[in-house]
Order: structure tokens, then C-alpha cells, then sequence
């Protein structure tokens, strides 16, 4: 749903909103009233030298978007999640190669997960999750009960994932990166 020509929600569940954001530091950005506070923002192209490509910000206070050239995605954090069942195969704890915490508060985890090319990681488990792709992505899946399953998006897009337990593995000759924003 687009709320004007700068901000449009991507996806809204009771936990999150996600809303993907273009701003033109010539123009005046429309007004937006976030959802709610605290908010993650993933940075995907900025003119700011303090926002390079790929970095994200965990923000308590809504930003001044004026006179700023980005695309990003806001992460606005809503309800806590009810299931707060510890995770055996958590990803950060099973294989710290790929996946490195970026920030961790009471309210969110950040990971940021990075494959080389052609390279196939550990079965790990994912609370429920929204990803951001940082690069174009196609992965082939294997669940913990054997399913498979390949799954690809263009980067700078986000979507909200549940709970799951998978071994991944990058079907492409690029390294992908992506960023794993998990609510509390």
C-alpha cells in the first residue's frame, strides 16, 4: 500500500511494518507517521556519508528525512512476539561464520548473513524474522523434516518469514548478503 510517493508499506502483521522508503534530498519528503517506535533501518542507496550501503540503524526517535537522497527499509517494531521458545539450532550460536549479529536490544536481534558463492551453510533455526536482501538472492532450501525448496528475490526488497529450521545454500556464482531483523 503506497502512503505517498516516498514511503510505501511493503508488509504489516501485528509484530511489524515494513515500509520501503525513496527520498530525494530536492524534494520536501510527504509526512509519514510511523506505526510505531523503535524502528530498524537497513540502508540500500545513500548520498549520506553517514549511511553507507548495507548498514542498518536501530532508531528509538522518528528521523528528520529532509535533504536526504536513500532508499531504504524501515523495520517499525509493534507487539512483542508470544513465543519465546529458545531455539536449539539458533543460526548465530551454530554457524557465526555466516551469521553475525549487527545489534541486539530487548526489542530486536540484527544479523547480517553472508554466503560466497556457490557456498552451502549448516542447519540452523530462524525465529520469525523479516529479511532484507542487500543483493540479488537465489537460494536452494533443505528443511529440517526434508523438504526442499529454492527461493530468489532482487536485492532491496523485504518480507516477513516465520519460525523455521533450514539449511541454506546459495544457488548463485555472486556472494549474497542479507539482514535478518528478529523482534522480541
Amino acid at each position: 500500500m503506497e502512503i505517498s510517493d516516498s514511503y510505501a508499506i511493503a508488509f504489516e502483521n501485528q509484530f511489524v511494518r515494513i515500509v520501503q522508503v525513496t527520498l530525494d534530498a530536492r524534494r520536501k519528503p510527504s509526512h509519514y507517521v510511523a506505526a510505531s517506535m523503535p524502528m530498524v533501518r537497513v540502508i540500500l542507496e545513500s548520498d549520506h556519508p553517514r549511511f553507507p550501503r548495507g548498514t542498518t540503524h536501530y532508531c528509538e526517535s522518528a528521523q528528520d528525512d529532509a535533504g536526504i537522497s536513500s532508499r531504504e527499509i524501515r523495520v517499525e517494531l509493534k507487539s512483542p512476539l508470544r513465543d519465546t521458545t529458545p531455539m536449539k539450532l539458533d543460526a548465530v550460536r551454530v554457524d557465526p561464520s555466516r551469521y553475525k549479529i549487527d545489534f541486539e536490544n530487548d526489542r530486536v536481534r540484527i544479523v547480517r548473513l553472508g554466503f560466497a558463492a556457490r557456498e552451502k551453510g549448516m542447519m540452523v533455526e530462524h525465529p520469525p524474522r523479516v529479511l532484507v536482501t542487500i543483493t540479488d538472492v537465489a537460494v536452494k532450501l533443505q528443511f529440517a523434516d526434508g523438504r526442499t525448496d529454492e527461493r530468489g528475490a532482487p536485492a532491496g526488497v523485504a518480507g516477513w518469514l516465520e519460525r523455521e529450521t533450514l539449511l541454506t545454500e546459495n544457488a548463485r556464482e555472486e556472494p549474497l548478503e542479507v539482514v535478518l531483523i528478529e523482534p522480541k
